[in-house]
């Protein structure tokens, strides 16, 4: 055959036409790509076992870890409420036994005052005898407006007889910027203008008394008047000081 000139010419191979072969070769690539396959997935399984067991192995470690942890905790709970509850009772152990001494001290220091008081009434000797206006107590009470007051008038004589006469009770104090006086009598419905005395030895004169809104206390002025024809008017003044409740 003449060649066409100006086209390029390519070389032919003829081979042997074999069907039979490629199927052959399909097949064998088909088995090569399940073998593959299957030992992948065999690969993976046993790597996904060994790995789903050290994770199961790692959580069981961690619970034991957490549980016994969690007992530490408890326990450790435990010991905190005991220690607790040791020093609260040592402290209310210790808190009593510090007011029972500071009571007994109290008591034993009253006890100590009454006995002096005591002999000075019944064995004078001072030289400032007669009628006295010994003590004044004033006392809060629950009402932030009202209190409780205890006069003490003693007797220092050598030979103790009766006294009597009348005792005049005045407070003053401020009432805002002006100066404001009241009597006992104003501020005890129980007590008249002149309370009454007669004793031997001692009197207490006590009640309650409620003071008006705005009226700020400073001063109690005392008048003692003993009955008889020479006897003397017996006066003391107390600044505005409540000595407990």
């Amino acid at each position: 055959m003449a060649a066409v000139k100006g086209s390029k010419q390519h070389q032919m191979v003829v081979v042997p036409y074999r069907p039979l072969y490629k199927v052959a070769i399909f097949c064998v690539f088909l088995v090569f790509m399940a073998t593959f396959s299957w030992l992948t997935y065999e690969f993976g399984m046993s790597q996904g076992i060994a790995l789903k067991v050290a994770v199961v192995k790692e959580r069981d470690e961690i619970r034991q870890q957490l549980d016994e942890a969690r007992s530490s905790i408890q326990r450790m709970r435990g010991e905190i409420a005991e220690l607790k509850l040791g020093g609260e009772v040592d402290s209310i152990a210790t808190e009593e036994v510090r007011q029972s001494v500071e009571a007994l001290q109290a008591q034993i220091a009253l006890l100590e005052e009454e006995i002096i008081f005591y002999k000075g009434v019944m064995v004078p000797n001072v030289g400032d005898k007669g009628l006295r206006i010994e003590r004044l107590d004033m006392l809060k009470t629950v009402a932030p407006n009202r209190f409780k007051y205890k006069l003490l008038l003693t007797q220092v004589v050598d030979k103790h007889e009766y006294v009597e006469g009348g005792v005049f009770i005045n407070l003053r104090g401020l009432e805002g910027q002006n100066e404001k006086e009241f009597k006992l009598s104003d501020l005890d419905s129980g007590k008249q203008e002149g309370i009454r005395y007669r004793f031997k030895y001692f009197q207490n004169i006590d009640g309650e008394l409620t003071l008006p809104q705005g009226f700020e206390p400073t001063q109690i002025m005392i008048v003692a008047q003993p009955s008889g024809r020479n006897a003397q008017l017996l006066e003391r003044k107390f600044d505005w000081h409540l000595t407990g409740g």
